[in-house]
């Protein structure tokens, strides 16, 4: 090789290991760059993120509280003369209560029992008198009246 020769490839080398020290760093410091992005946003890679419909429960059938407080009245065991305290729920609404009095009165071909009972909700507590009623011939029970007490 001649000296000119030796310089070029010299001047070369030199310009590489320059240029390959840049390239090395950009090779340690991009990757780094990249993953601590993917860590900061749960690896979504910049994709647009939306909820998953692909898996759907089975939704529950709300009841309203008159009908779960209807329920809880004819199927209670009465007791003559008794406060009953008889709890009941609405998991929809999410309030709750107690059947505090049950009176059942028979006449030719109905039964009827009255009621009282407290509400608890969010806007606070009430006291509701109600009556259901049902007919000898059929076994269901019907909502006759249902009033705040003031």
């Amino acid at each position: 090789m001649t000296d000119i020769q030796e310089k070029n490839a010299s001047s070369r080398c030199a310009t590489w290991g320059q240029n390959g020290s840049v390239l090395g760093a950009l090779v340690l410091v991009v990757p780094l760059f990249f993953a601590s992005g993917c860590m900061s946003v749960g690896f979504d890679f910049g994709l647009p993120q939306k909820p998953d419909r692909s898996i759907v429960s089975g939704s529950v059938p709300s009841q309203s509280d008159d009908s779960i407080i209807s329920k809880t009245v004819a199927d209670a065991d009465i007791k003559p003369g008794n406060v009953q305290d008889i709890e009941w729920s609405n998991e929809t609404s999410g309030n709750f209560g107690f059947v505090s009095y049950i009176r059942e009165t028979r006449s030719v071909g109905k039964v009827c029992r009255d009621f009282i009972v407290s509400k608890h909700s969010y806007d606070g507590i009430s006291q509701y008198s109600g009556e259901i009623c049902r007919k000898r011939l059929t076994k269901s029970w019907s909502l006759q009246a249902f009033n705040e007490q003031t």
